[in-house]
Order: C-alpha cells, then structure tokens, then sequence
C-alpha cells in the first residue's frame, strides 16, 4: 500500500468537511472501520466517507470526554454526566455504567479479552464483554488515565505520583507503582509490553521498563505533551508538545534511556496538539494549534498539507484500520475525513 495523496491536496479538495456547533474533542473507527467523533455538546456523531450528511447520536448530558474503539465493532463514550455508553453503528446506545456525580474522562476497551474500562474519578471501573462489572480499582489520587496492555489483562493507570499496574490474580488485583513525583496525565504501553509511557503535566514524559522497573526520564517540552502515538512497530515514539513531531527511539534493550529526541514536521511556528502513526506505513499524521493538519514521513522528508489552518487547536486525529481514511477534528467543531488515496 502506498500513500497517493499529491502534494498541497488539501482535505477541502479530496475530503468531507462538516462544520458543527461544539468542540470535536475525539474521533476514532472502530475495528471494522466505522467512525465516530465525540462532541462537546453530549453528541456522537456517526460518518461514512460514501454519506455526506452523519448521523447525530445524542449520547451524554453535558460534553463527551471520551470516545474509543469498543470490542468488535461500535463505540465506548464517556461524559462528564458520569455516564458509560456503547454507541452502535446503528445508532442505538446501551448504557453500561452510571456513577452520577463524577465524569468518566477516559475509556478503553480489549479485544482480546473482551473486557472494558472507565476511569470515573478517582476508580478504574472493569467491565466484561457482557458489560457485568468485573472490579473496582481504587485510591488513586490525580487520576487521569488508564489503559489495557496489547493481551487485555493487565491495566496501567496515569496518575498523581506515578503509574499504577494492576495484574489479575485467582482472588485479587496486584498492583505495582512505579512511581515518579508529579501529576502524571496519560499512559500508554509499548506494543509488546515492554514499556509503560506517561505524559506529565509538567512538559515531559516518563517510562519504566517492565522487566525490572528501571525508569527514564524524558524532559524538554516547552509544552504538555498529551499525545503519544507508537509508530514503526514501536521502535518510534511520536508525541506532541512541541513546534514539530517529537520522536524517541525504543530499539534495543534500554530504549530512549541515554539518548536525545529528534524533532521533525514544519518551522511555522505553532505548537504540535495531536499525532497520530499510520497503521501500515512509516508515516505520521500531526495536527497543531492553529487547526493546521499535515502527512509527514518518518524519516523527515518533508510533510503533505492536508487541512488548512482556521484558528482553532486540532483536537483529535485518527487513522482508519487500513490506513486509506484519514479524521481530524478541531476546537472550533470542524471535523474532516478526507482519503489518502485516489
């Protein structure tokens, strides 16, 4: 698979573009290639590259603040009405928890296992594939983000102090703390579990090595990079935060530990908000501050424009399972699909 997209073909010339009346805070496809964009306004919004008009879903009581890929096909919505929803590809929504009074800011769901996650203040909620709770993971405080390992069993959660890993036991969860002083906003694990990356609040990254614990510090951001994409297999780790895309090298045993990050993308001066790694091929999608969206290389050769910039920070981008679709959604409500090949 290559990717056709020419030179300076914006997504205006090639692509679908709605304006809509709320921030487009998230957008992912599910496994079968449906996408969904989560808005600020409680709406999920279902489009298809053949259909010009989406489909609005009125989901959440308030703003949507999470939206993911559920298992199988459909859609994991989480709102700052403390509401856990499935959102077809039919539309229909299927409530899986409430815990009123609190807002659910992060979702995930494992393939492998089935099973679903919610952060909702300060627990991690486990649901199973019938959504039938499965535990509680309690006590952290600072929460702000969890995620499954690649297998589905093991959960990493981002919080104040650190990251928390919790490993199924016959009668209970284990945790293990690797710990790093801080206010600790993302996790994210390497492809092959090596590795657990946090974002932190205080404009650096942090990872541990699994195996021991041995950690590395990642600093020199003059902004939060709160988005992380693993690229090339997970050799690469892609992260916002800076003017261009920041890349850290996890080949060999110690990963970045030692080494500098490289720094790629445009000298227009605006910071980076969102990346994302296509599936298939070594090639990075970044999107920045200003609403400016671009297709760069991994090796640095330069980057394809592919939406131009309206003032309003890039919020979301996600690339679709076969790497042909490409969705972006900004903080004014404009959200793109747009192909990458003819």
């Amino acid at each position: 698979m290559s990717l056709l997209l020419p030179p300076r073909a914006l997504a205006e010339e090639r692509g679908t573009v709605w304006a809509w009346p709320a921030p487009v805070v998230a957008a992912a496809f599910d496994a079968a290639g449906h996408l969904a964009f989560g808005l600020g306004d409680g709406t999920v919004r279902l489009a298809s590259p053949d259909v010009c008009e989406a489909v609005i879903v009125p989901a959440h009581r308030g703003a949507v603040l999470a939206l993911g890929a559920d298992v199988g096909d459909g859609f994991l919505t989480g709102g700052d009405d403390g509401r856990l929803l499935r959102v077809a590809p039919d539309r229909t929504l299927a409530e899986i928890a409430a815990v009123p009074g609190r807002w659910i800011s992060a979702v995930d769901a494992a393939p492998a296992t089935g099973r679903r996650l919610a952060v909702a203040g300060s627990e991690v909620l486990v649901f199973d594939a019938d959504g039938a709770p499965v535990t509680r993971l309690q006590g952290l405080a600072g929460l702000d983000g969890a995620a499954f390992d690649p297998r589905g069993r093991r959960i990493a959660a981002a919080h104040y102090g650190g990251v928390t890993v919790w490993s199924p036991r016959k009668r209970a969860w284990a945790a293990r703390l690797y710990g790093w002083q801080g206010a600790h906003l993302a996790v994210l694990w390497h492809p092959r579990s090596r590795f657990v990356v946090s974002a932190m609040q205080e404009k650096a990254l942090h990872a541990w090595r699994l195996s021991d614990g041995v950690h590395m510090q990642m600093p020199g951001y003059p902004t939060k990079p709160r988005s992380l994409a693993w690229a090339d297999g997970g050799k690469v780790l892609l992260t916002s935060g800076s003017e261009g895309v920041v890349s850290w090298r996890f080949t060999g045993r110690d990963g970045p530990m030692g080494g500098t990050a490289s720094e790629s993308g445009w000298a227009r001066g605006v910071p980076i908000t969102r990346v994302a790694a296509h599936p298939h091929l070594p090639v990075a999608a970044a999107g920045a501050k200003d609403g400016f969206v671009a297709l760069m290389p991994l090796d640095g050769s330069g980057y394809v424009p592919v939406l131009r910039p309206n003032g309003a920070a890039v919020e979301t981008l996600a690339f679709s399972p076969d790497g042909r679709w490409l969705a972006a959604g900004d903080a004014g409500g404009r959200a793109v699909l747009v192909d990458l090949q003819p």
